[in-house]
């Protein structure tokens, strides 16, 4: 594979400091033990329908059409989108507009670092965010034309991908696209008897390796509030029916609760920026005001030097 010159490269016979910690060779009851207590309770303090605490903005990145930044815990994401254009490459006319989804980490967001060529898990987490939005945009107003979608994740601290895809919900709107409806997505992660809402990184990794248990791997469902339909739900892992519809129950109370918090997100945007219409419109009323004082003072001052 070519090297990219422009980068900084470590040297070919490094080692991974990974292989040197702690964790190197632990079994899984050991890792187990590190995230979860005997009886199955969260480490961390909180319950299993319990969700990490959210922060969002919107219009981060200043050359993009719309864009966002979201926190979830300590997963990071910005997503960008752009104006419409041309579908490339493209001789047939088509009636439905295409997305093109575009996710990448930043060399620091994991644990190991990230290559700058799109690996096979890239590739993979961008053809899932490409799924869950096309029901949500209305292509059908942009026919031969594509919009660009660019998923950037700062730091991976698990439920990543259901970040993402909110987020690009998010974008999608400060960018004036037309959607069908707002979007919210949510993760859980099984393990057992057990279903633990919003996983981390440890757990996604302890629930996706199962051990010996039967029930085990991930969940991850896009919503549509307002019209109460799934655009997509994407399982890793081994899960029974049973278990996946009470998953199922979790996630859709989970993206309702989420809905809220966007819909609030955006009416803030726009009353901000009709604010500052209204302030433009004062001052361009103040600015018109002065001109006609000006116009009548000189006015005033020829008829007097007349008389």
């Amino acid at each position: 594979m070519p090297i990219d010159q422009k980068r900084i490269n470590g040297p070919e016979g490094s080692l991974p400091y990974q292989i040197f910690g702690k964790n190197r060779n632990r079994a899984f009851e050991e890792r187990y033990t590190d995230v979860f207590e005997a009886n199955g309770k969260r480490k961390c303090g909180r319950k299993d329908n319990e969700s990490r605490k959210y922060f969002m903005k919107l219009g981060v990145v200043s050359t993009a059409k719309g864009s966002a930044y979201l926190e979830l815990g300590n997963t990071k994401v910005i997503v960008s989108v752009f104006d419409p254009r041309e579908i490339p490459k493209q001789n047939k006319f088509r009636e439905l507009g295409e997305l093109y989804c575009d996710f990448k980490f930043s060399p620091f967001a994991c644990t190991h670092r990230k290559n700058p060529q799109t690996d096979a898990e890239e590739r993979s987490l961008a053809a899932a965010l490409n799924k869950a939005l096309q029901p949500v945009v209305c292509r059908h107003l942009f026919p031969n034309f594509q919009i660009d979608i660019f998923a950037n994740v700062l730091e991976d601290d698990g439920s990543v991908l259901a970040a993402v895809i909110t987020a690009a919900g998010l974008a999608l709107s400060d960018a004036t696209i037309a959607m069908f409806d707002v979007v919210t997505a949510s993760t859980v992660a099984v393990f057992g008897d057990r279903i633990y809402l919003d996983p981390t990184l440890a757990e996604e990794k302890i629930c996706l390796e199962g051990g010996k248990n039967g029930n085990h791997g991930l969940i991850t469902m896009t919503k549509l509030q307002t019209l109460d339909q799934t655009s997509d739900i994407r399982q890793a892992g081994k899960i029974t029916l049973n278990r996946m519809k009470e998953a199922c129950k979790v996630l859709n109370e989970s993206c309702n609760e989420i809905a809220p918090v966007v819909q609030q997100m955006l009416v803030s945007k726009v009353q901000k920026h009709m604010g500052e219409i209204d302030l433009e419109e004062e001052d361009d009323n103040t600015d018109q005001e002065k001109d006609e004082l000006d116009c009548s003072s000189v006015s005033q001052i020829s008829i007097n030097a007349e008389k």
